[in-house]
Protein backbone atom coordinates (compact mmCIF):
# COMPACT_ATOMS: atom_id res chain seq x y z
CA UNK A 1 0.00 0.00 0.00
CA UNK A 2 1.36 3.37 -1.27
CA UNK A 3 2.18 6.57 1.19
CA UNK A 4 -1.05 8.34 0.94
CA UNK A 5 -1.31 12.61 1.30
CA UNK A 6 -4.22 14.59 1.80
CA UNK A 7 -4.72 17.54 0.64
CA UNK A 8 -7.79 19.18 2.52
CA UNK A 9 -7.57 22.96 0.51
CA UNK A 10 -7.34 21.12 -3.08
CA UNK A 11 -10.93 18.29 -2.04
CA UNK A 12 -8.49 15.02 -2.43
CA UNK A 13 -6.58 12.42 -1.00
CA UNK A 14 -4.41 10.12 -3.37
CA UNK A 15 -1.93 7.42 -3.07
CA UNK A 16 1.39 7.88 -4.45
CA UNK A 17 2.86 4.95 -6.60
CA UNK A 18 5.87 3.33 -5.74
CA UNK A 19 8.30 5.19 -7.80
CA UNK A 20 7.68 8.40 -5.37
CA UNK A 21 9.06 6.51 -2.42
CA UNK A 22 13.06 6.51 -3.44
CA UNK A 23 13.50 9.04 -6.22
CA UNK A 24 16.45 9.95 -7.40
CA UNK A 25 15.80 13.54 -7.06
CA UNK A 26 13.37 16.06 -4.51
CA UNK A 27 9.39 15.72 -4.82
CA UNK A 28 7.50 18.43 -3.69
CA UNK A 29 3.92 19.52 -3.51
CA UNK A 30 2.73 23.38 -2.93
CA UNK A 31 -0.72 23.54 -2.00
CA UNK A 32 -2.40 27.17 -2.77
CA UNK A 33 -5.91 25.98 -2.47
CA UNK A 34 -8.18 28.44 -3.39
CA UNK A 35 -7.38 31.04 -5.48
CA UNK A 36 -10.55 32.86 -6.04
CA UNK A 37 -13.01 32.40 -8.75
CA UNK A 38 -13.71 29.09 -8.15
CA UNK A 39 -9.70 28.02 -9.17
CA UNK A 40 -7.81 25.70 -6.71
CA UNK A 41 -3.90 25.23 -7.64
CA UNK A 42 -1.13 22.76 -6.19
CA UNK A 43 2.24 22.55 -7.44
CA UNK A 44 4.78 19.83 -7.20
CA UNK A 45 8.23 20.96 -7.82
CA UNK A 46 10.88 18.47 -8.57
CA UNK A 47 14.88 19.22 -7.92
CA UNK A 48 17.17 17.30 -10.27
CA UNK A 49 19.91 16.55 -7.27
CA UNK A 50 20.76 13.27 -5.74
CA UNK A 51 20.27 12.94 -2.20
CA UNK A 52 23.96 13.03 -1.90
CA UNK A 53 23.98 16.47 -3.64
CA UNK A 54 21.30 17.71 -1.73
CA UNK A 55 23.44 16.82 1.61
CA UNK A 56 25.86 18.97 0.57
CA UNK A 57 23.91 21.68 0.01
CA UNK A 58 22.44 21.45 3.27
CA UNK A 59 25.58 21.15 5.47
CA UNK A 60 27.11 24.38 3.34
CA UNK A 61 23.46 26.56 3.90
CA UNK A 62 23.19 25.56 7.63
CA UNK A 63 21.91 28.70 9.49
CA UNK A 64 20.57 30.12 6.34
CA UNK A 65 23.31 31.26 4.64
CA UNK A 66 23.72 30.03 1.02
CA UNK A 67 26.13 31.34 -1.66
CA UNK A 68 25.23 32.98 -4.88
CA UNK A 69 26.52 29.85 -6.63
CA UNK A 70 24.54 27.38 -4.17
CA UNK A 71 21.65 29.84 -5.41
CA UNK A 72 22.05 29.48 -8.81
CA UNK A 73 22.53 25.80 -8.74
CA UNK A 74 19.59 25.23 -7.14
CA UNK A 75 17.40 27.29 -9.21
CA UNK A 76 18.89 25.48 -12.53
CA UNK A 77 18.17 22.38 -10.81
CA UNK A 78 14.32 23.10 -9.59
CA UNK A 79 11.52 22.69 -12.44
CA UNK A 80 7.61 22.15 -12.12
CA UNK A 81 7.03 18.75 -12.13
CA UNK A 82 3.29 19.22 -12.35
CA UNK A 83 0.27 21.59 -11.81
CA UNK A 84 -3.15 20.26 -10.53
CA UNK A 85 -6.03 22.53 -11.13
CA UNK A 86 -9.94 22.69 -9.45
CA UNK A 87 -12.10 24.59 -11.62
CA UNK A 88 -15.93 24.96 -10.74
CA UNK A 89 -19.08 26.75 -11.88
CA UNK A 90 -18.77 25.20 -15.40
CA UNK A 91 -15.29 26.30 -16.10
CA UNK A 92 -12.36 24.94 -17.84
CA UNK A 93 -9.22 24.43 -19.76
CA UNK A 94 -9.72 27.74 -21.37
CA UNK A 95 -10.30 29.62 -17.98
CA UNK A 96 -7.46 28.43 -15.78
CA UNK A 97 -5.16 29.18 -18.59
CA UNK A 98 -6.14 32.70 -18.65
CA UNK A 99 -6.48 32.62 -14.84
CA UNK A 100 -2.98 31.52 -14.60
CA UNK A 101 -2.14 33.68 -17.23
CA UNK A 102 -0.37 30.52 -19.39
CA UNK A 103 -1.48 32.10 -22.48
CA UNK A 104 -3.32 29.91 -24.97
CA UNK A 105 -4.91 26.51 -23.42
CA UNK A 106 -3.94 23.82 -25.61
CA UNK A 107 -5.68 20.73 -25.31
CA UNK A 108 -2.76 18.55 -25.15
CA UNK A 109 -1.46 20.37 -21.36
CA UNK A 110 -4.52 19.58 -20.02
CA UNK A 111 -5.52 15.95 -18.48
CA UNK A 112 -8.94 15.68 -16.32
CA UNK A 113 -8.11 13.24 -13.82
CA UNK A 114 -11.15 13.73 -11.83
CA UNK A 115 -14.38 15.48 -10.37
CA UNK A 116 -16.08 16.53 -7.30
CA UNK A 117 -19.71 18.09 -7.31
CA UNK A 118 -18.77 21.21 -10.39
CA UNK A 119 -15.20 21.10 -9.70
CA UNK A 120 -13.50 19.45 -12.57
CA UNK A 121 -9.25 18.83 -11.88
CA UNK A 122 -6.96 18.65 -14.13
CA UNK A 123 -3.25 17.79 -14.50
CA UNK A 124 -1.45 20.97 -16.71
CA UNK A 125 1.71 19.34 -18.18
CA UNK A 126 3.91 20.03 -21.43
CA UNK A 127 4.63 23.73 -21.57
CA UNK A 128 7.35 25.52 -22.98
CA UNK A 129 8.93 25.76 -19.96
CA UNK A 130 9.01 22.30 -18.95
CA UNK A 131 10.53 21.41 -22.35
CA UNK A 132 13.09 24.17 -21.60
CA UNK A 133 13.92 22.41 -18.02
CA UNK A 134 14.07 19.08 -19.58
CA UNK A 135 16.40 19.67 -21.79
CA UNK A 136 18.97 20.86 -19.29
CA UNK A 137 18.78 17.71 -17.20
CA UNK A 138 20.77 14.97 -17.30
CA UNK A 139 19.11 11.92 -19.05
CA UNK A 140 18.61 9.78 -15.91
CA UNK A 141 17.03 12.75 -14.41
CA UNK A 142 15.18 13.96 -17.47
CA UNK A 143 13.02 9.89 -17.64
CA UNK A 144 12.58 9.84 -13.88
CA UNK A 145 10.69 13.49 -14.46
CA UNK A 146 8.78 11.65 -17.60
CA UNK A 147 8.24 8.36 -15.53
CA UNK A 148 6.75 10.68 -12.30
CA UNK A 149 4.81 12.71 -13.99
CA UNK A 150 2.71 10.04 -15.27
CA UNK A 151 2.39 7.88 -12.53
CA UNK A 152 1.35 11.21 -10.71
CA UNK A 153 -1.03 11.54 -13.39
CA UNK A 154 -2.59 7.64 -12.90
CA UNK A 155 -2.80 8.56 -9.38
CA UNK A 156 -4.99 11.97 -9.70
CA UNK A 157 -6.98 9.27 -11.77
CA UNK A 158 -7.58 6.84 -9.00
CA UNK A 159 -7.50 9.45 -6.25
CA UNK A 160 -10.34 10.42 -3.66
CA UNK A 161 -12.08 13.49 -4.29
CA UNK A 162 -14.19 15.92 -1.84
CA UNK A 163 -15.27 19.42 -1.54
CA UNK A 164 -12.49 21.79 -0.59
CA UNK A 165 -12.02 21.90 3.16
CA UNK A 166 -10.40 23.44 6.10
CA UNK A 167 -8.31 20.57 7.68
CA UNK A 168 -10.37 18.96 10.26
CA UNK A 169 -13.71 19.64 8.96
CA UNK A 170 -14.39 16.31 8.23
CA UNK A 171 -14.67 15.77 12.15
CA UNK A 172 -18.01 18.07 12.61
CA UNK A 173 -20.35 15.97 13.39
CA UNK A 174 -17.91 12.83 14.43
CA UNK A 175 -19.19 11.18 17.79
CA UNK A 176 -15.74 10.43 20.24
CA UNK A 177 -15.71 7.12 21.81
CA UNK A 178 -13.84 5.28 23.87
CA UNK A 179 -12.93 3.64 26.88
CA UNK A 180 -9.29 3.90 28.88
CA UNK A 181 -7.98 5.15 31.93
CA UNK A 182 -7.74 8.20 34.49
CA UNK A 183 -4.08 9.53 35.52
CA UNK A 184 -5.03 7.38 38.42
CA UNK A 185 -5.38 4.13 36.70
CA UNK A 186 -9.44 4.13 36.75
CA UNK A 187 -11.38 3.29 33.91
CA UNK A 188 -13.62 5.48 32.10
CA UNK A 189 -15.69 5.46 29.86
CA UNK A 190 -16.29 8.53 26.99
CA UNK A 191 -20.36 8.06 27.05
CA UNK A 192 -20.09 8.34 31.20
CA UNK A 193 -17.40 11.66 30.29
CA UNK A 194 -19.79 13.71 28.38
CA UNK A 195 -22.94 12.89 29.12
CA UNK A 196 -22.44 14.52 32.55
CA UNK A 197 -22.52 17.73 31.06
CA UNK A 198 -23.83 20.10 28.50
CA UNK A 199 -20.44 20.85 26.60
CA UNK A 200 -17.13 19.19 27.00
CA UNK A 201 -13.75 21.12 25.82
CA UNK A 202 -11.11 17.50 25.01
CA UNK A 203 -7.59 19.07 25.52
CA UNK A 204 -5.34 16.82 24.11
CA UNK A 205 -1.82 17.88 25.55
CA UNK A 206 2.08 15.93 26.08
CA UNK A 207 4.18 16.66 29.18
CA UNK A 208 7.06 17.60 26.42
CA UNK A 209 5.11 20.13 24.61
CA UNK A 210 5.86 23.75 26.10
CA UNK A 211 2.77 25.65 24.77
CA UNK A 212 0.83 22.83 25.80
CA UNK A 213 2.05 23.38 29.87
CA UNK A 214 2.03 27.11 29.58
CA UNK A 215 -1.56 26.74 29.15
CA UNK A 216 -2.92 24.45 31.80
CA UNK A 217 -3.22 26.90 34.49
CA UNK A 218 -5.40 28.72 32.61
CA UNK A 219 -7.63 25.82 31.46
CA UNK A 220 -8.09 25.11 35.38
CA UNK A 221 -9.31 28.58 35.84
CA UNK A 222 -11.91 28.39 32.75
CA UNK A 223 -12.49 24.62 34.07
CA UNK A 224 -13.66 25.94 37.91
CA UNK A 225 -15.47 28.70 35.73
CA UNK A 226 -17.31 26.16 33.93
CA UNK A 227 -18.65 24.08 36.54
CA UNK A 228 -21.45 26.86 37.17
CA UNK A 229 -22.46 26.42 33.74
CA UNK A 230 -22.95 22.48 33.06
CA UNK A 231 -19.90 22.70 30.87
CA UNK A 232 -16.39 20.90 31.83
CA UNK A 233 -12.84 20.39 30.36
CA UNK A 234 -10.78 17.27 29.83
CA UNK A 235 -7.07 17.10 29.45
CA UNK A 236 -5.72 13.50 27.69
CA UNK A 237 -2.20 13.49 27.91
CA UNK A 238 -0.85 11.89 25.09
CA UNK A 239 2.39 10.72 26.84
CA UNK A 240 0.73 10.29 30.29
CA UNK A 241 1.68 6.00 29.22
CA UNK A 242 5.38 6.55 29.60
CA UNK A 243 5.51 9.23 31.30
CA UNK A 244 2.40 9.11 34.19
CA UNK A 245 4.71 10.83 37.49
CA UNK A 246 5.35 13.64 35.10
CA UNK A 247 1.82 14.44 33.77
CA UNK A 248 0.71 14.05 37.96
CA UNK A 249 3.07 16.25 38.95
CA UNK A 250 2.01 19.00 36.31
CA UNK A 251 -1.66 18.48 37.08
CA UNK A 252 -0.65 19.39 40.87
CA UNK A 253 1.83 22.42 39.97
CA UNK A 254 -0.51 24.11 37.85
CA UNK A 255 -3.62 22.91 40.53
CA UNK A 256 -5.43 21.51 37.76
CA UNK A 257 -9.50 19.99 39.30
CA UNK A 258 -10.42 18.29 35.97
CA UNK A 259 -10.12 15.18 34.98
CA UNK A 260 -6.86 13.62 32.93
CA UNK A 261 -6.97 10.61 30.73
CA UNK A 262 -4.42 7.97 28.62
CA UNK A 263 -4.89 8.10 25.48
CA UNK A 264 -7.19 5.66 24.19
CA UNK A 265 -6.27 3.24 20.91
CA UNK A 266 -6.11 4.60 18.04
CA UNK A 267 -6.94 8.08 18.98
CA UNK A 268 -4.18 9.72 16.87
CA UNK A 269 -5.17 8.16 14.02
CA UNK A 270 -9.67 8.56 14.96
CA UNK A 271 -8.79 12.55 15.55
CA UNK A 272 -6.28 13.15 13.24
CA UNK A 273 -3.85 14.57 15.36
CA UNK A 274 -0.86 16.07 14.15
CA UNK A 275 0.28 18.88 16.49
CA UNK A 276 -0.04 19.76 20.52
CA UNK A 277 -2.14 20.98 22.18
CA UNK A 278 -5.12 20.35 19.64
CA UNK A 279 -8.27 21.02 21.55
CA UNK A 280 -12.04 19.63 20.47
CA UNK A 281 -15.78 21.12 21.88
CA UNK A 282 -18.09 18.11 22.16
CA UNK A 283 -21.88 17.69 23.28
CA UNK A 284 -23.41 15.13 25.71
CA UNK A 285 -22.99 12.65 23.46
CA UNK A 286 -19.64 13.61 22.54
CA UNK A 287 -20.46 14.65 18.75
CA UNK A 288 -17.87 17.34 17.77
CA UNK A 289 -19.38 20.42 17.18
CA UNK A 290 -16.99 22.67 16.25
CA UNK A 291 -13.60 22.54 14.56
CA UNK A 292 -10.71 21.20 16.38
CA UNK A 293 -8.48 24.10 17.77
CA UNK A 294 -4.97 23.30 16.78
CA UNK A 295 -2.05 25.11 18.61
CA UNK A 296 -2.80 27.65 22.10
CA UNK A 297 -5.51 31.05 20.53
CA UNK A 298 -3.89 34.25 20.85
CA UNK A 299 -6.13 34.85 24.09
CA UNK A 300 -6.88 31.48 25.69
CA UNK A 301 -10.39 32.87 26.85
CA UNK A 302 -11.54 32.37 23.21
CA UNK A 303 -11.80 28.77 24.65
CA UNK A 304 -14.51 29.75 26.87
CA UNK A 305 -16.35 32.29 24.46
CA UNK A 306 -16.49 29.30 22.16
CA UNK A 307 -18.05 26.82 24.63
CA UNK A 308 -20.57 29.73 25.89
CA UNK A 309 -21.45 30.13 22.51
CA UNK A 310 -22.26 26.76 21.79
CA UNK A 311 -23.89 26.31 25.43
CA UNK A 312 -26.13 29.33 24.02
CA UNK A 313 -27.31 26.90 20.85
CA UNK A 314 -25.18 29.01 18.19
CA UNK A 315 -24.85 25.91 15.63
CA UNK A 316 -22.27 27.60 13.58
CA UNK A 317 -18.86 25.96 13.94
CA UNK A 318 -16.08 28.61 15.29
CA UNK A 319 -13.55 29.28 12.60
CA UNK A 320 -10.28 27.12 13.63
CA UNK A 321 -6.86 29.21 14.47
CA UNK A 322 -4.61 30.06 11.46
CA UNK A 323 -1.12 30.25 11.40
CA UNK A 324 -1.20 31.93 7.95
CA UNK A 325 -1.92 31.29 4.63
CA UNK A 326 -0.89 28.19 2.75
CA UNK A 327 1.02 29.75 0.49
CA UNK A 328 2.68 31.52 3.12
CA UNK A 329 3.68 28.61 4.75
CA UNK A 330 5.23 26.38 2.18
CA UNK A 331 7.01 29.37 1.05
CA UNK A 332 8.66 28.80 4.43
CA UNK A 333 9.36 25.72 5.18
CA UNK A 334 12.46 24.34 7.79
CA UNK A 335 14.36 21.12 7.21
CA UNK A 336 15.18 19.09 10.19
CA UNK A 337 18.17 16.72 8.70
CA UNK A 338 19.40 13.85 10.94
CA UNK A 339 23.04 11.83 10.41
CA UNK A 340 25.18 9.53 12.01
CA UNK A 341 28.86 10.87 12.69
CA UNK A 342 29.79 9.65 9.29
CA UNK A 343 27.07 11.76 7.44
CA UNK A 344 24.58 9.14 6.34
CA UNK A 345 21.17 9.99 7.10
CA UNK A 346 19.18 8.52 10.07
CA UNK A 347 15.45 7.26 8.94
CA UNK A 348 13.13 7.07 11.71
CA UNK A 349 14.32 9.63 14.32
CA UNK A 350 11.05 11.32 16.08
CA UNK A 351 11.51 15.11 16.24
CA UNK A 352 9.62 17.78 18.15
CA UNK A 353 9.18 21.02 16.31
CA UNK A 354 8.30 24.00 18.83
CA UNK A 355 6.39 27.51 18.12
CA UNK A 356 5.52 29.62 21.53
CA UNK A 357 1.74 28.51 20.77
CA UNK A 358 2.13 24.50 19.38
CA UNK A 359 4.07 21.69 18.94
CA UNK A 360 4.08 19.33 15.99
CA UNK A 361 6.11 16.01 15.83
CA UNK A 362 7.71 14.42 12.61
CA UNK A 363 9.48 11.66 11.62
CA UNK A 364 12.67 11.67 9.20
CA UNK A 365 12.05 9.70 6.03
CA UNK A 366 14.61 7.74 4.36
CA UNK A 367 17.35 10.62 3.39
CA UNK A 368 16.76 11.20 6.88
CA UNK A 369 14.75 14.21 6.87
CA UNK A 370 11.60 15.62 8.46
CA UNK A 371 10.32 18.94 6.83
CA UNK A 372 7.97 21.33 8.76
CA UNK A 373 6.18 25.15 7.92
CA UNK A 374 6.96 28.38 9.34
CA UNK A 375 5.87 31.45 9.88
CA UNK A 376 7.50 34.93 9.83
CA UNK A 377 8.53 36.36 13.12
CA UNK A 378 7.70 33.18 15.37
CA UNK A 379 10.57 31.21 16.87
CA UNK A 380 10.94 27.79 16.66
CA UNK A 381 13.17 25.04 18.38
CA UNK A 382 13.66 21.64 17.62
CA UNK A 383 14.75 18.90 19.26
CA UNK A 384 15.00 14.58 18.78
CA UNK A 385 12.01 13.35 20.83
CA UNK A 386 13.26 9.72 19.89
CA UNK A 387 16.21 8.16 18.36
CA UNK A 388 15.75 4.78 16.14
CA UNK A 389 16.89 1.90 17.46
CA UNK A 390 20.80 1.83 17.51
CA UNK A 391 21.33 5.32 18.17
CA UNK A 392 21.38 7.33 21.36
CA UNK A 393 18.79 9.94 21.79
CA UNK A 394 20.52 13.65 21.49
CA UNK A 395 18.98 16.11 24.54
CA UNK A 396 20.14 19.35 22.87
CA UNK A 397 17.63 21.96 21.80
CA UNK A 398 18.16 23.89 18.67
CA UNK A 399 17.12 27.31 17.69
CA UNK A 400 15.48 27.29 13.64
CA UNK A 401 16.89 29.90 11.81
CA UNK A 402 14.79 32.92 11.44
CA UNK A 403 15.23 32.77 7.80
CA UNK A 404 14.02 29.37 6.26
CA UNK A 405 17.03 27.17 6.37
CA UNK A 406 17.88 23.43 7.41
CA UNK A 407 18.95 22.52 11.14
CA UNK A 408 21.30 19.68 11.38
CA UNK A 409 21.55 16.96 14.12
CA UNK A 410 24.26 14.44 14.63
CA UNK A 411 23.18 11.08 16.37
CA UNK A 412 26.01 8.87 17.99
CA UNK A 413 25.32 5.05 17.30
CA UNK A 414 24.59 3.39 20.75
Amino acid sequence: MGRKETFYHMGFRLTYPDVFDHPKGLVSPMEFGDKGDGLYVLVYTYIALSSEELKAFSRRSEGGNVSEEDALKMGDAMGVLMSVAGIGGGQGPKEIAEKLQMGEAKKEEFTEVGKHGDLTYYALTGDSTEKAYLKELTPEFAEEFRTLQAALIEALKNAEYFAPQIPGAELIGKTIRFETKDIDGRPVKSEDLFSAHDVTMVNIWATWCGPCKNELEELGNIHRRLEKKNAAVIGICDDAGEKTEECRALIAEKNLSYLNILPYEGMTDDLAVEAFPTSFFVDSTGKIMTYPVIGVPADVSDYEKTIDSLLAGETAAPAPVQTGSTEEKKENACRIIVCDAEGNPVAGTMVQFCSDTTCVMGKTDAEGTASFNIEEGQKYTVHVHKAPEGYETDPEEYAVPEKPGDVRITLKKA
